[in-house]
């Protein structure tokens, strides 16, 4: 189906959900529309609509982005915060609560302020030495504009009035826990159609897989998980909120195919979404896409702005990255996280172009822009006159990783030696057009290039749905989803990248490390073994390998395979192409073709390929030594020969 035909299909399902249509007819699998059933069933929960009780939703900072929260360092720092909150759902109470913890190694007067609207809405003055507290504020829900609330923290202080004081020296730093937010009291009854509660639901998804779940149904469930998204499958033990913490998690669940295609029902007094119809992957992909803030959007030729063509570069604000404006008067940084699958699917990371805007500070020095990938120095540059600096660089090869993080920091050269000029913060930004380079993809040589080939479609082979969940878990930050994904129990596709999960090798295919030829142990230098024969056994071995020209993943799971899927952080595999899991930590991981002092032995096998490869350096430094031997004694025969006779 073409980007034209889907961008339609979902247009026509959110002008239904606008006019209040509770059921239409499926025209088309690929694109699924709301429906309700005409008869409810007492045994289901009775849908959402008009009179339904208030529906408590916090957005925590995590949610934003801030997994560890965030901290601002010195005496002068400034953040934004963004707030989803959609046009289409009503919101009756609104406030702000963060957590903070603030300290200072001398001395100093500080205050922090919440500016929202426009308007400061909060100041209060912070204690001296270390201190703890809570901003909890009510907000008028007349200061959403345009679907957020956007609150501003600003942090600032002094010392002393005497100028000679750095404000470096104070140690002072203010920090904000990931575990504050905003909450928020929606209206109920105006979360009934799915543009509404697909536009507020939260990140975190719990999905509720039924018993013998069908092919159709694992890989809508697959689809969901897939992009690193914070999501498990029936609710792993200890993942799920509490009574009376609200709406934290979105719910979803199945329903046969006969079943609209997508409907909302009320679980434990919030909204949750139940996926039927028979194609319900084509659901999944809606819900996850980015086409689904259409459905939201009040305008619909606004929402429609710059979605043809196919994509050809990647900007921070396409990865979402705070690229907030900070007030500098020596040091600032952004931190943008570059996930593996965000990376389009045939392309891969060649390089970056990143643009700072830097304000004039009319010093003798220019400030110093610098740019780090994976903590490793791509490039430096003083900042341009006219205040725009673009830097362009391209990647080595072997630095991009599974999980990149990108570090932009301006540093300037405070004014300082005779009393004469007080710290002075001045605005610079990472402007939002940065952007990251592409280029064509090579054959896949480490974990880290497998989102090439996933993110164009995929098939995961389990034995059966039991296996689905750890895998799932597994290919969560290595693949996006956007591309077509199934799932088999058992049978591979003739066709298409696969990810097999099975004790024995996939037919066709030459393990790097096999398991039919006896006990197996890893050898590193000097022969030292790195994995014994008794441990390789229970650990699970991820394999790169290629099947009749297509990349195939071969997962072969050990003891505590089944530990991924109750994992809070699964591993992000990223160089080598053969690992070994212990539990949900990665043990090992290498690559055969760079690393030569790697072994694989397997003691049970006593062929001379085996002799050989054991004892293969002697074998050459042998071969060497007769060479060199044979050498010489041509050489000296050939003297011999040259020399006059008497």
């Amino acid at each position: 189906m073409t980007k034209q035909k889907f961008l339609c299909a979902v247009a026509a399902a959110a002008m239904l959900a606008s006019a209040g249509i509770a059921q239409a007819p499926v025209p088309d699998a690929s694109a699924p529309t709301v429906e309700a059933p005409a008869t409810p069933d007492p045994a289901t929960p009775a849908p959402l609509g008009g009179g339904a009780a208030p529906v408590a939703r916090f957005i925590a900072l995590d949610e934003l982005g801030f997994e560890n929260g965030f901290e601002m360092a010195g005496l002068s720092g400034a953040r934004d915060l963004y707030f989803p909150l959609p046009a289409t759902v009503g919101v009756e109470g609104l406030r702000l609560v963060l957590p903070y913890r603030a300290d200072s190694s001398f001395s100093s007067r500080r205050a922090v302020s919440i500016v929202i609207g426009g308007r400061t809405q909060y100041t209060t003055a912070l204690p001296e030495g270390f201190s703890e507290g809570v901003i909890d504020i009510p907000i008028d829900p007349a200061l959403i504009d345009q679907g957020y609330l956007t609150a501003r923290i600003v942090y600032s202080g002094a010392i002393t009035e005497d100028r000679c004081i750095d404000q470096r020296l104070s140690g002072a730093y203010l920090a904000f826990g990931s575990g504050g937010g905003l909450e928020a009291q929606f209206d109920g009854g105006s979360l009934a159609s799915i543009s509404a509660v697909s536009a507020a639901m939260p990140r975190a998804m719990d999905i509720a897989l039924p018993e013998g779940a069908s092919t159709a149904q694992a890989a809508a469930a697959l689809t969901l998980m897939l992009g690193g998204a914070d999501s498990r499958l029936n609710g792993a033990p200890g993942q799920s909120p509490g009574p009376g913490q609200g709406w934290r998690i979105s719910r979803i669940g199945f329903a046969p195919a006969a079943a609209p295609a997508l409907g909302v029902r009320v679980s434990d007094g919030v909204p949750a979404i139940q996926i039927g119809g028979k194609d319900p992957v084509a659901s999944a992909r809606l819900l996850k896409s980015r086409w689904k803030a259409i459905a939201a959007s009040p305008s619909m030729t606004t929402a429609g702005r710059g979605t043809s063509g196919a994509v050809e570069s990647l900007t921070l604000a396409d990865l979402g990255a705070d690229t907030s404006v900070q007030s500098i008067s020596d040091r600032g940084q952004w931190n943008v996280a570059i996930p593996a699958p965000a990376i389009p699917a045939g392309q891969r990371m060649t390089g970056m172009i990143v643009d700072v805007a830097v304000a004039e500070d009319s010093g003798a020095s220019r400030p110093v822009i610098a740019v780090l990938l994976n903590g490793f120095l791509l490039a430096s540059a003083e900042a341009e006159e006219d205040g725009r600096t673009q830097i362009d660089v391209d990647l080595p090869e072997g630095l991009t990783t599974s999980r990149n993080n990108l570090e932009v920091s301006v540093v300037r050269q405070t004014a300082s030696g005779d009393c004469k000029y007080a710290p002075q913060g001045y605005p610079a930004q990472l402007l939002p057009s940065s952007r990251i380079k592409l280029g064509p993809a090579d054959a896949l040589d480490d974990f880290s290039d497998l989102p090439t080939a996933l993110n164009s479609g995929f098939t995961l082979v389990v034995p059966n749905a039991a296996s689905l969940a750890p895998a799932a878990a597994f290919l969560g930050p290595l693949a996006s989803g956007e591309g077509p994904v199934s799932v088999s129990y058992g049978r591979i596709p003739a066709e298409g990248a696969v990810v097999y999960v099975g004790r024995d090798a996939p037919p066709g295919s030459e393990p790097t490390v096999r398991f039919d030829q006896g006990k197996v142990e890893i050898a590193g230098e000097n022969g030292e073994t790195i994995i014994d024969r008794n441990a390789i056994e229970t650990l699970t071995t991820i394999q790169i390998l290629e099947q009749g020209g297509r990349p195939l993943l071969w997962i072969r799971p050990g003891a505590d395979f089944a530990a991924l899927e109750s994992s809070a952080s699964p591993p992000v595999l990223g160089y080598g192409n053969v690992a070994f899991l212990a539990a949900d930590q990665l043990d090992f991981a290498f690559n055969d073709e760079r690393e030569r002092l790697i072994d694989i032995r397997y003691p049970d096998e006593s062929s001379f390929a085996q002799f050989f490869q054991r004892y293969r350096l002697w074998f050459i430094g042998l071969g060497w030594l007769l060479l060199t031997l044979g050498f010489v004694y041509l050489l000296r025969r050939v003297i011999a020969s040259n020399k006059p006779k008497d």
